[in-house]
């Protein structure tokens, strides 16, 4: 059936022009290799149009150098340069009448005794709140996934529903379709008699001519 209608389309710049619904053309045989043919060709001619507003280059950390200087390390597949270990090591000066040198040894002694301490705090903390901080974690997600899939839920039957009443409008509209299509049918057959006729007439008419033309020559 040979139908053209547009459905509402989504987006203002898309006009939708299908009747799944009453076109049931593509459930011939062949017709959907050829449809699909069809439109492959056609999106080989078309200019693509980058419809996103975002921006195509965002310049990132631009006003911190450090953070810029390890993005371009990242950008530019560059190793990480190891951690400084050493700064964890109890280790004592290899001079031992260095003063300067036994000052920097107690003073990196002092801040691994202050991260120790922190270390333990931390470990006492998590072993009376761990355990409640994570139920109150896995009951905040649950929430989440419960929402999640009640929206889920939603939009899948608000997409039911409009299926549906896309459905029942092509359906009802299909009769009319029929019969509008089959009335143009009509009345391409009766142009075509028409033609036809005017045709016949045109060279009988030209035959009486010729005719008359004959009989007053005699």
């Amino acid at each position: 059936m040979a139908t053209h209608a547009i459905e509402g389309a989504s987006r203002p710049d898309v006009d939708i022009d299908a009747l799944p619904y009453v076109d049931r053309e593509i459930e011939e045989s062949n017709m959907k290799a050829t449809v699909e043919r069809l439109i492959e060709q056609e999106m080989r001619r078309m200019k693509r149009v980058e419809r996103s507003d975002l921006p195509l280059n965002i310049d990132l950390f631009e006003t911190d150098d450090i953070l810029k200087q390890e993005i371009e390390r990242i950008q530019n597949k560059q190793p990480l340069d190891a951690l400084d270990t050493e700064r964890y090591e109890l280790q004592g000066p290899s001079d031992e009448k260095d003063i300067e040198a036994w000052k920097t040894a107690v003073n990196n002694t002092k801040s691994q005794l202050e991260s120790q301490a922190g270390s333990m705090v931390n470990l006492e903390l998590l072993q009376k709140y761990g355990a409640n901080a994570w139920r109150v974690h896995n009951y905040q997600l649950e929430t989440d996934l419960a929402n999640i899939k009640k929206n889920t839920e939603y939009l899948r039957n608000q997409i039911l529903h409009i299926n549906r009443e896309r459905k029942n409008d092509q359906t009802q509209a299909a009769a009319s379709l029929a019969s509008l299509e089959n009335k143009w049918s009509d009345l391409i057959t009766q142009n075509l008699q028409v033609d036809i006729a005017c045709g016949a007439l045109e060279s009988e008419v030209e035959e009486l001519r010729r005719y008359k033309q004959s009989i007053q020559n005699q």
